[in-house]
């Protein structure tokens, strides 16, 4: 696993220079980073919950949220969703 590579690239990919090409081509920006497959799928999908497990910063996974355009009231439900299906 690569914790830094996968909080870069959510670090990076909620800037605002770079939001645009993470939510255009999510697979396209994600490829330019060194995840695991684990990461790339959770990123992509994307995989709150499994993005929290692998490493990914609170604060990250929660600007991550954001910059996909869901509610804000929802998070909790997003977090918890993917979990009750396994």
């Amino acid at each position: 696993m690569s914790r830094y590579q996968l909080n870069k690239a959510m670090y990076e990919g909620v800037g605002p220079a770079r939001v645009g090409d993470l939510t255009a081509d999510k697979i396209g920006f994600l490829a330019t980073y060194d995840l695991a497959e684990d990461e790339r799928t959770a990123l992509a999908e994307p995989d709150f919950g499994a993005i929290l497990r692998l490493g990914g910063l609170p604060n990250l996974v929660f600007r991550y949220y954001r910059a996909h355009g869901l509610a804000l009231d929802d998070f909790n439900d997003h977090l918890t969703r993917r979990q009750a299906q396994r």
